[in-house]
């Protein structure tokens, strides 16, 4: 309908600019004929005998434009005769089919007409075009906007079949074809392939956590089944009751401490709150709440910061900086040192654990990482293997990544790192 009515306008618009253009080409020479006449008529050599009168009459009758002379009076004196009688007005005007142009002169008037019926004519000739054209203009639009628009809308109804396979099938492994260029469809077709991807890694993770979390928990409760069900085959002294409550308490604590420690892993997947922190602020308080921890290990925490802006929700920073210290002081040996420190640059703050352990072997770091995931040199620990995968959680969640490296002098290098805060508040 638009197109259609876009069309007519510019037609309409063309029809109107050629109409103009014919009919001033044809007053244009109306009134150079007459300026001419008027030039010759001051110049009184140049009268016609009045023998010749006639002839020059006969020969003005056979010429497309006619001219006709009056005098002040409207008299007819010289050429002719008009085909629209004496009108003293002057300028261009229409009479009938006639264009006429009017001059005046000292001595008098000087008329020129002609007709308009070759100019009637081209413009029916135009019109008649465009009444054929505009239709299969129209048409021939309409067919290449239908395979422009179907080319250009084919991968969004890509997208939303896949969107409708993964809605029924529940598995987003498969992939929009990303569409060529670089226009709002082939950003739209890699943008959808982004998120899938993210889904399909968010996914998998969460398929570790669950099967991961039944595994631990799968444990304990064993061991509690096997406890309860040996005291229920028969009666048992106090004591022996006493001992299998003992031992029900002790892995009961065990759960309830695992438990905890999946639900913060699972907060910590929601997005951070975007207020201004600062890790000096993070360094202390985490250094304070873990130093009887480590004075009871005889390990001695020596505290670095600077300011060190950044934006997110302090809590968690802690507990992220929190397991960092933790691990540090549970295999750095007794009596060694743990150095905690914060640093900046133009883009990027830093919170540093070092400490004086074992390390962690290169093959194991990016295993590390996961949930329930401990390193060989750790299967006398306790622990659930969770810390670092929280921390990794945490800083995804911040826009930070978490990075691990032996020290060359020994010992671990576990940093923060997380975007530097530049605005104010």
């Amino acid at each position: 309908m638009l197109l259609g009515l876009m069309l007519l306008l510019a037609e309409s618009f063309t029809y109107a600019a050629f109409r103009h253009t014919l009919y001033a080409s044809l007053d244009d020479s109306l009134k150079v004929f007459a300026q001419k006449q008027a030039r010759m008529e001051t110049r009184t050599e140049l009268e016609p005998p009045a023998r010749k009168t006639s002839a020059l009459d006969s020969l003005n009758r056979q010429q497309p434009i006619r001219m006709t002379v009056y005098d002040a009076q409207g008299n007819q004196v010289d050429w002719g005769p008009s085909r629209v009688e004496f009108i003293p007005r002057a300028g261009t005007f229409q009479i009938g089919s006639e264009r006429v142009f009017m001059l005046k002169i000292p001595s008098g008037w000087i008329q020129t007409t002609q007709s308009d019926q070759a100019v009637t004519a081209s413009l029916w000739q135009i019109l008649r075009l465009q009444l054929t054209g505009v239709p299969l203009m129209l048409l021939l639009a309409l067919g290449i906007g239908y395979l422009i628009g179907d080319r250009a809308m084919k991968p969004i109804d890509q997208v939303s079949d896949l969107a409708a396979r993964i809605a029924r099938g529940g598995h987003p492994g498969e992939r929009v074809p990303v569409a060529p260029g670089s226009d709002e469809l082939a950003r739209l077709t890699r943008t959808i392939n982004d998120m899938l991807s993210k889904l399909d890694t968010q996914l998998a993770r969460e398929q570790l956590f669950a099967h991961a979390s039944a595994h631990e928990l799968r444990t304990p409760i064993s061991v509690i089944r096997a406890a309860t069900g040996l005291a229920l085959e028969q009666e048992r002294t106090p004591q022996q009751y006493r001992e299998t409550l003992e031992q029900i308490h002790e892995v009961s604590e065990d759960m309830s401490a695992l438990t905890g420690r999946l639900m913060t892993l699972a907060q910590a997947t929601r997005p951070a709150e975007q207020r201004a922190v600062n890790l000096a602020d993070v360094v202390l308080m985490t250094t304070e709440v873990h130093a009887r921890e480590a004075q009871e290990r005889h390990i001695h925490l020596r505290v670095s910061v600077e300011d060190a802006a950044t934006s997110g929700d302090f809590n968690t920073l802690v507990l992220a900086a929190g397991n960092l210290i933790q691990n540090a002081v549970k295999y750095s040996p007794q009596g060694s040192s743990i150095d905690v420190s914060c640093e900046t640059d133009a883009r990027q703050v830093r919170l540093l654990v070092l400490d004086a352990g074992p390390g962690i072997p290169e093959s194991e770091m990016p295993r590390l990482t996961q949930p329930f995931q401990r390193g060989a040199q750790t299967q006398n620990l306790s622990g659930a293997g969770l810390g670092l995968a929280l921390v990794q959680t945490i800083l995804e969640g911040h826009g930070g990544a978490l990075e691990l490296a032996n020290r060359p002098e020994g010992g671990l290098s576990a940093t923060l790192v997380l975007p530097r805060r530049t605005s104010p508040g």
